[in-house]
């Protein structure tokens, strides 16, 4: 049996060291402890070479719109209406109204 390092492994698959750590820890590799040295058998290192890399595509709904985790923000546009109330009674532009400029912020 041949045993390689983090490092010879990570150049064997193409990825970083770290990312051998992740598989290790997530249970994707099989490894041993030598020292303070982790140390993976060649033959585990062929069970993942054949692995999909990089992440997968995130799935899209019917509107064409993708799923997941993804938070959807609010604009001020959106916001201020909620806060304030609508007012559909009174003009767009308050300013140039002084009817109804008159008594607005009085108590």
């Amino acid at each position: 049996m041949s045993y390689l390092t983090t490092k010879e492994t990570a150049e064997k698959l193409g990825v970083t060291t770290g990312r051998v750590r992740q598989m290790i820890l997530a249970g994707q590799l099989a490894a041993e402890k030598f020292g303070r040295d982790l140390m993976i058998n060649e033959m585990d290192i062929k069970a993942v070479s054949n692995r999909k890399t990089g992440r997968p595509k995130k799935a899209e709904s019917k509107n064409g719109q993708t799923n997941g985790n993804q938070k959807s923000f609010k604009t001020i546009f959106d916001i201020v209406p909620e806060l304030a109330g609508k007012h559909d009674g009174l003009p767009a532009d308050l300013s140039a109204n002084k009817k109804h400029l008159e008594g607005l912020g009085r108590d």
